[in-house]
């Protein structure tokens, strides 16, 4: 490198960071405000919403939406809670599809489902699980049916009166109905095609006095609508005319009137358009399309297996937001045939009764292709496509309840769960200083870049951080640090060998270059995996995590690297402050290989007590896994509870609950979660707590709750782990050659290993057994094998250079040249979760410990019984395979 030179390089890495700095900038002010005042903010700003970095159920509480299946839609031999089933899974699915993480869904009561979103208005939010997403593709009726049709219900309306007016008296009423009542509107059963277009209209019988009231009941409509025909609300009049935004509700009130219904043949049925238009593009007036459709559709949604938005790019629609459908199976032929009998013809796409667009069919279309246009906007065409893939609900569902929820974890366990968390990570980069000195200042300087950067990229996609993503974080700061641990090594054994400070540099750099990317890229590997096939917490670690250990590489790899070579060419250095570290640790010569035996049956012991504790003992699972009861509590005041009510339920030996605040309504309520209780005086006893810690509340409603973490998400998780696995196996078996499966296998098995133990210590001290706790079991799953990569690599390297002659004593002396790395790397990442486990909340304690005995025992495996494994192999596959 040329002295003092400002290169590419340079330049590209403050480009990263200024884009960063500019991409985060909206997360950072929306953060830093709370409660209203950030309501407030993101209503006067909404782009900054999605441009930001959305935090979770777990963090910051989201939208509630309660709904409940609709029994008209039902059929008599239909099983209620096979349907309940069924649209909880379509419900995940579409929320999953739309991308946001780690929502909370679950089943209540026979025949409702509550829906938890974070990240989403409430809008989007009832559109996107509330939604039936019934399609269908329907023709518009003939013009003569229209007109005619609308020429009668015109003829009743403008001579209609009093009986369609609100708030007369029943007498009134009666007697208006008498006189002006016509023969049309009171038709005893709906006309039939031929009586329609004849205009031959037979006369009934005017209502008798005493059905009076029950007239004005059903077909009350405003006053200002007397005497007003349809026609007259159209703006332009015509099938798909539009209707003002102010005429909209009156509208749809005429069309349910009895009289009304009656003049309406029994194959057409009105429906409008889906979403306001503007009349004209520079008009401000925006209004609805009114259409007249045959009631039979030509075919439905069931056939579509793919549905994308896109924005067309060529023809008179040039730049208009669509989505493609795609049609499978026997769809393509029965579009085709739909399409060829009525060229000429509108037909209309029609999602849960509404039309979304009606396009002429100008030819038949053969391929089995469709287009939904008439969409606002990408995020429109983007929901629209995720309900369209998902399927549509077996069964109608209202929502009958929408509020917003506080943070699950509570506000006081995220204050000291970030508190504890910056600790730790102070601590931990006083120690790279203390320890490395100039060296372990550029880590930290990497460090937090890497944050910056990691920030920026999920600003960028409007992620949403929970409390699993943040696990993931901790992970990829622990492999953040790990990566610049292996460079100094490096650099500290070049200058051992006599290289100046720029050469040592270099030489460091280039040879801690394969165990890096080794171990990272497995590491994404893992991350891929887990956030593709994996839903819920599982989904947010391996988003998180493949994001950070991207921007780490390129920070531990290309930032420190700039920072050294500048530093170094500045002065013109021949020296270089990264420490000596400890000769204990530096100068290690452990018998690990001559102990494998012993390390063979400690861990057998450790494996078989474990299996045998969660045999016996089973484990402390949460509301999230076994479903239970939820409480609403009512307070008369303004004030914050949620802290009092936690300390009076502990204090009455009630454990296991989760509080968090309600909104959405005038009082101040809260919310209580545990699993379900057997005594039936439970409710009772709650109540007494309550009111022997002082607290002037009443438990105003308790509900059933299934599990938010099912059968298929238990399945799911198992499976994407199972999965990345397999992965490990295979990457490192291409990568280390001849005995390439035998270090699969052992990294493999080491996972194993740690993951049978880590359960058993979980199992063992009643740890509660939620969402969270995944989370630090894919941390130590992540950390494990990042430490055996690292090992493994550098056993391959001697293998090179010794040979495989004494491959056992190669093994032993790779094992200790790494061991300063793995427990610098340990230490500082048990900074982080050891005070976390001391200092966090009730809720983030229990997924400290596991944090910290995970990456212990995985240091363990990684050094003591992985290595031992790959000996075994070699011994076994002289040859190797």
């Amino acid at each position: 490198m040329n002295k003092h030179k400002f290169g590419m390089r340079e330049f590209f890495i403050l480009l990263v960071i200024a884009l960063s700095a500019y991409t985060v900038w909206p997360s950072i002010q929306v953060h830093t405000k709370k409660g209203e005042e950030q309501k407030a903010f993101l209503k006067e700003n909404p782009k900054l919403a999605t441009r930001s970095i959305n935090f979770g159920l777990d963090l910051a509480g989201g939208t509630s939406i309660t709904l409940q299946i609709d029994p008209s839609g039902l059929k008599e031999d239909d099983d209620i809670k096979d349907i309940q089933a069924q649209s909880l899974e379509i419900i995940r699915n579409r929320v999953d599809q739309f991308g946001l993480s780690e929502p909370q869904i679950s089943p209540s009561g026979d025949d409702r489902i509550l829906v938890e979103l974070a990240g989403v208005d409430d809008s989007t939010a009832k559109s996107l699980v509330g939604s039936t997403a019934k399609l269908e593709f329907k023709i518009l009726a003939e013009s003569e049916k229209f007109n005619t049709t609308l020429t009668l219900i015109d003829q009743y309306l403008t001579r209609q009166t009093t009986d369609v007016t609100a708030g007369d008296s029943a007498a009134t009423d009666s007697a208006a109905v008498k006189d002006s009542t016509v023969a049309a509107a009171d038709t005893a059963k709906q006309l039939s095609d031929e009586e329609l277009l004849s205009g031959n209209v037979a006369t009934a019988e005017a209502p008798k006095a005493e059905d009076s009231a029950k007239t004005e009941e059903t077909e009350a409509a405003p006053a200002s609508a007397v005497g007003k025909a349809l026609s007259a609300y159209y703006m332009n009049v015509g099938n798909g005319g539009f209707i003002a935004e102010e005429d909209i509700e009156k509208v749809k009130k005429l069309l349910e009137l009895d009289g009304v219904k009656k003049l309406i043949p029994r194959d057409v049925n009105f429906a409008f358009g889906s979403g306001l238009e503007k009349i004209k593009n520079d008009s401000p007036v925006k209004a609805k399309r009114l259409y007249l459709l045959k009631r039979r559709a030509e075919m439905g949604g069931d056939d579509i297996v793919n549905a994308q938005p896109h924005r067309i790019s060529d023809g008179v629609s040039a730049g208009e937001i669509a989505v493609t459908l795609k049609f499978g199976g026997i769809g393509p032929k029965k579009f085709s045939a739909v399409t060829a009998a009525n060229v000429g013809k509108q037909m209309a796409i029609v999602l849960d009764n509404q039309v979304i667009s009606a396009p002429r069919i100008n030819e038949r279309i053969p391929n089995g292709d469709a287009q939904i246009t008439g969409l606002d906007d990408m995020a429109e065409a983007n929901r629209l496509a995720v309900v369209l893939r998902a399927g549509a609900l077996k069964a109608p569902m209202k929502i009958i309840e929408s509020r917003t929820v506080g943070a699950t974890l509570g506000e006081e366990n995220i204050v000291q769960g970030f508190g504890s968390g910056a600790i730790g990570l102070i601590l931990c980069l006083v120690f790279m200083v203390a320890y490395y000195r100039l060296g372990g200042f550029i880590a930290s300087i990497g460090m937090f870049i890497n944050t910056l950067v990691t920030a920026a990229v999920m600003s960028v996609f409007n992620a949403t951080l929970t409390l699993p993503g943040i696990a993931g974080f901790i992970l990829v700061v622990g492999m953040s640090l790990d990566a610049n641990v292996i460079i100094y090594e490096r650099i500290r054994e070049e200058l051992k060998a006599g290289l100046t400070a720029r050469a040592a540099v270099a030489k460091g750099y280039e040879r801690a270059f394969g165990a890096i990317l080794d171990s990272n890229l497995t590491t994404v590997l893992t991350g891929l995996i887990l956030y593709k096939i994996g839903t819920g917490s599982v989904k947010g670690f391996g988003l998180t995590l493949t994001i950070g250990i991207l921007t780490s590489l390129f920070c531990a790899i290309t930032l420190t690297r700039a920072i050294l070579d500048w530093k170094l060419a500045k002065r013109d250095a021949t020296t270089l402050s990264i420490g000596n570290g400890f000769k204990a640790i530096n100068e290690a010569n452990l018998p690990i290989i001559p102990n494998r035996r012993k390390f063979g049956i400690i861990s057998l012991v450790l494996i078989v007590a474990s299996l045998a504790c969660i045999v016996v003992k089973g484990f402390d699972f949460s509301i999230d896994f076994t479903g239970g009861q939820v409480y609403t509590i009512q307070y008369q005041d303004d004030a914050k509870h949620e802290k009092d009510l936690s300390k009076a339920l502990s204090a009455a030996g009630i454990t296991g609950t989760k509080v968090r605040s309600l909104g959405g309504t005038s009082a101040n309520s809260y919310q209580v979660s545990m699993r379900a209780s057997e005594d039936a005086q439970f409710e009772v006893k709650m109540a007494d707590a309550f009111k022997k810690a002082g607290q002037e509340c009443v438990i105003v409603a308790k509900d059933n709750v299934g599990p938010t973490i099912g059968k298929e998400l238990r399945f799911n998780a198992i499976l994407s782990v199972i999965l990345a696995w397999i992965g490990i196996l295979l990457y490192v078996w291409f990568r280390f050659g001849k005995f390439g499966l035998g270090f699969g296998v052992a990294a493999v098995l080491g996972l194993v290993h740690d993951t049978i133990i880590t359960l058993g210590f979980i199992s063992a001290f009643s740890l509660s057994f939620d969402g969270a706790l995944i989370a630090s079991l894919l941390t130590m799953i992540g950390y494990s094998v990042n430490d055996t990569i690292v090992n493994f690599d550098r056993i391959r390297e001697n293998t090179q250079v010794f040979g495989s002659a004494n491959f056992g004593e190669t093994i032993n002396k790779s094992m200790n040249q790494c061991f300063s790395r793995t427990v610098v790397t340990s230490l500082t990442t048990l900074f982080v979760c050891v005070i976390l486990a001391v200092k966090g909340g009730s809720s983030i304690r229990d997924f400290g410990l596991v944090q910290c005995f995970g990456i212990l025992i995985g240091t363990y495996s990684s050094v003591c019984i992985c290595s031992p494994i790959v000996l075994w192999w070699s011994n076994h596959f002289k040859k190797g395979v």
